[in-house]
């Protein structure tokens, strides 16, 4: 048993070395399972589906974290590991907190309790926050050069896009819900930084 496992675990580490078919056809796998899990996750209203789909995000972004390095001929590095590490566990107490603490915050009465109920996933974001910016400082400089362009860029995109959508419903040819907008900084920041961090890697290895 542990022999396979250390096969197994050899065999991915070395993922950079698979075929180019198999790398991306993990790497599509990974993204099915992630948001077929997310999809899953809130048509569901049963608990053991619920739970199941959580374990199924976390796997896919697992895969996802294994399968993009070997798509860009990279290996998965100890500091990888270690931010995956702070990373999975983070993410999955978020997702609990929105699911399941957060909805509670509807059927309190005091005010101060209520605040704290509905800034609980906060704390797993700060956590995210310092996790990514020690990841970060643990790279060589160009990796650095690399997530500070992709900060910047997503900066300047979620900002532009922010400030068209306000000028739209400012001359009220578009209604924004203020609260969805606000919630929807932090992944649109996120996403175009992983984006753009991801084309950045893309080109310097192709160069």
């Amino acid at each position: 048993m542990r022999g396979t496992l250390a096969v197994a675990k050899t065999a991915i580490q070395r993922m950079d070395e698979w075929p180019a078919w198999q790398r991306w056809c993990l790497w599509l796998l990974g993204w099915i399972l992630y948001i077929g899990a997310f999809c899953l996750l809130f048509v569901s209203a049963t608990w053991p589906l619920r739970v199941a789909a959580l374990a199924v995000i976390c796997l896919g972004l697992l895969v996802l974290t294994y399968s993009s390095k070997a798509v860009l001929n990279e290996r998965v590095r100890g500091i990888d590991r270690r931010h995956l590490r702070v990373m999975l566990p983070a993410f999955l107490v978020y997702m609990v907190l929105v699911l399941y603490v957060l909805p509670l915050g509807a059927h309190m009465a005091a005010s101060w309790v209520k605040t704290i109920v509905v800034l609980s996933p906060m704390l797993p974001v700060l956590f995210i926050a310092w996790g990514v910016a020690r990841y970060v400082n643990r790279c060589d400089e160009l990796e650095r050069r690399q997530h500070l362009e992709a900060a910047g860029f997503a900066v300047l995109v979620v900002g532009i896009l922010a400030m068209s959508l306000g000028l739209l419903a400012a001359a009220k040819l578009v209604t924004v819900d203020g609260a969805l907008a606000l919630l929807m900084v932090l992944p649109a920041l996120a996403f175009s930084y992983g984006m753009t961090c991801t084309w950045s890697r893309w080109r310097n290895r192709a160069r």
